[in-house]
């Protein structure tokens, strides 16, 4: 089976803690391995009245330039694979790092788990109820973590637009929690990802499409990112 292209009609790694889709509720949303730690759990409560289906696989998360790409693996045991949660009920998964999986070259590895509710028949016969997927980051960490660095970078568009590029120059993951973008005149511009989530991995880039306002040479950033706030100016590329 080759990679699956990343799919998440709700991405739940916006925050740590725990995310409401429908009647699901999973805790927590990201998920971090620290060196030497080799297995945890991911909990999954029904709040419906009836029970619900779903299924969980974990998939190794790798990023192709602006693309996130899914690819099957054996590194990670997530048991059970399926579950039938009782109405007003909790079902914890199991997380395991399969032994020699642990990263000891001082570098991340990254996993996302998809967990499908399975369709239920509603209805006449051969109508599916609501199918709901998220989508849950996991993070192996190395022994020594160090810190994200982040580059950008802006280009101009032929329709007047920019696009803003972050890339990630370092061994560790970052996520873009927040960013404002001001032209010269301190109008604040419409900045659109173009990705379906803010994490840059290592090597890696996010986009986003700039529009609005009077931009002459530059563009103004504030960014919030799991390591802070940051201030800076951004030339724009000829």
């Amino acid at each position: 089976m080759g990679p699956l292209p990343f799919l998440a009609l709700l991405s739940a790694a916006l925050l740590a803690g725990s995310a409401q889709a429908g009647t699901i509720e999973i805790t927590p949303v990201n998920i971090a391995l620290e060196f030497g730690q080799n297995s945890t759990m991911l909990q999954v409560k029904n709040s419906d009245p009836e029970p619900a289906a779903v299924q969980v696989r974990i998939y190794r998360w790798t990023q192709t330039g602006n693309e996130d790409v899914l690819t099957p693996t054996s590194d990670v045991i997530l048991s059970p694979p399926i579950a039938t949660i009782p109405g007003g009920s909790t079902q914890t998964f199991r997380i395991l790092l399969r032994s020699g999986r642990t990263p000891d070259d001082g570098s991340e590895r990254h996993y996302r788990i998809l967990l499908d509710e399975i369709p239920t028949v509603v209805g006449r016969p051969g109508e599916l109820g609501f199918v709901m997927r998220v989508s849950i980051p996991v993070f192996v960490l190395p022994e020594l973590v160090p810190t994200p660095a982040l580059q950008w970078r802006a280009t101009r568009e032929q329709n007047g637009g920019f696009v803003l590029t972050v890339v990630n120059s370092a061994t560790v993951y970052d996520k873009v929690d927040n960013m404002v973008v001001t032209a010269d005149d301190d109008t604040v511009l419409n900045a659109l990802p173009r990705s379906s989530n803010n994490y840059a991995l290592p090597s890696s880039q996010r986009e986003w499409l700039v529009q609005g306002g009077v931009v002459t040479s530059h563009l103004h950033l504030s960014v919030m990112t799991r390591t802070g706030m940051s201030d800076q100016v951004v030339p724009i590329d000829p």
